[in-house]
């Protein structure tokens, strides 16, 4: 009867913290919280959601909860955004394309984080040859030049970008 009684009150406590487990749910949330600039918000709902997953990487949710939390880390931890988005591309190289780079560069360069942008650009660039990055480039160079950061210029040069 105590374990009853102990069941029941753990599940009442879990139902009051009004937390989904609901993997789809979870990403829905860390996905409004991008669109609002809540970085560590979003970043608690994707962490949410691939806890609830586990490793089930064929789950529907899996691919965008990982991309959501590396676009969440990129204004507070751009060099960690960089290094777990470029092992996941080489892990799952079908689900990181130019376009999901970009938007994490620019994610970086919104915070001012112009030089890490630039290194996951040299990074993208190098892992994925196929992928075009010139107009991403250019466009955070141009950035960083009107906001005189000088620091990413030496990576961004060596990628092709001449700047005014």
């Amino acid at each position: 009867m105590r374990t009853a009684s102990l069941l029941l009150a753990s599940l009442a406590l879990f139902a009051s913290c009004g937390g989904s487990a609901d993997p789809a749910e979870l990403t829905k949330s860390g996905e409004k919280a991008l669109g609002t600039n809540d970085f560590a918000g979003a970043l608690t709902s994707f962490q949410g959601a691939l806890d609830a997953i586990g490793d089930d990487t064929s789950n529907a949710m899996y691919a965008r909860a990982k991309l959501g939390s590396f676009e969440a880390l990129a204004p507070t931890d751009a060099t960690r955004a960089t290094k777990d988005l470029m092992a996941f591309q080489k892990a799952m190289p079908s689900k990181v394309d130019a376009r999901v780079v970009t938007r994490i560069a620019n994610r970086m360069a919104d915070a001012g984080k112009f030089k890490e942008a630039a290194t996951l650009l040299a990074e993208a660039t190098a892992a994925m040859p196929e992928a075009d990055f010139a107009s991403t480039i250019e466009v955070i160079g141009d950035r960083a030049n009107a906001a005189g950061d000088d620091s990413a210029n030496d990576a961004l040069a060596g990628l092709g970008y001449v700047g005014d």
